[in-house]
């Protein structure tokens, strides 16, 4: 998705709030609870303070100001990796092997609720409160 357009922040304007687009650019944190599971990821911008684990945060369903939760992880976990910069590795690539053995420990982490074939429960993605209310409260001529 578009998220800048020569460094200024973008905005998806439609009438239905659950699709509207966060400008800017944005990295992802997977939270995990005391049993080891991951209960959500969280989709934060670039700038913003990455959370910590054992600190509380409130966060919301974006476009669903009625949604608030509290959520305490006890670990955090940065998901987004840069390999590939202006054309360039930054990274060493992840061999297939080492991305299938990823994929599968990642897999046999998340809580049996959401691997079940009948009926799973929705793994959550969310936002942190303070860009919520930035992008639902704010005048969208200031994009």
């Amino acid at each position: 998705q578009l998220v800048e357009v020569n460094g200024s922040p973008c905005l998806k304007l439609t009438e239905d709030e659950e699709k509207m687009t966060i400008p800017g650019t944005k990295t992802i944190y997977r939270l995990y609870d005391a049993a080891g599971h991951p209960f959500m990821d969280l989709m934060a911008l670039e700038e913003e303070l990455a959370p910590t684990a054992g600190q509380e945060l409130e966060i919301h369903v974006l476009g669903r100001l009625d949604e608030a939760t509290k959520v305490m992880p006890t670990t955090v976990e940065p998901l987004h990796r840069t390999y590939v910069r202006d054309g360039q590795v930054c990274e060493p690539l992840p061999s297939l092997s080492e991305m299938r053995s990823h994929v599968q420990a990642s897999l046999s982490l998340l809580n049996p609720a959401h691997r079940r074939l009948r009926d799973p429960q929705p793994y959550p993605v969310r936002c942190p409160l303070a860009q919520h209310h930035r992008y639902t409260h704010r005048n969208l001529g200031d994009f």
